[in-house]
């Protein structure tokens, strides 16, 4: 595995709930709406029955807890970039090792 993914078979829950999830658009009222607050992927995978309208408000402590333990806390401007990343990814992981 490389990139962000490299922790991905982490035997972590919470580690791998992070980096294999990405957050986009969370500055956009757009995205937000249009996805019903699920642009906040990680912390909907960390925190699963926590109610979107929740979301937002736990991502900066989550995002410092990420950097003090050096995990990537993957988020990208919007859709267009979260599609551009995912088929970058797709394309990485068709690739036999």
């Amino acid at each position: 595995m490389v990139g962000p993914c490299i922790d991905a078979s982490s035997k972590n829950f919470y580690k791998h709930q992070i980096v294999t999830a990405q957050n986009f658009g969370n500055d956009s009222r757009l995205c937000y709406y249009f996805s019903g607050g699920l642009n906040y992927q990680i912390e909907h995978h960390l925190f699963p029955t926590i109610n979107h309208c929740h979301l937002p408000a736990l991502a900066p402590g989550v995002k410092r807890i990420c950097q003090k333990h050096g995990v990537p806390y993957n988020v990208v401007s919007g859709y267009k970039e979260a599609l551009v990343a995912h088929l970058a990814h797709t394309a990485e992981m068709a690739v036999r090792p």
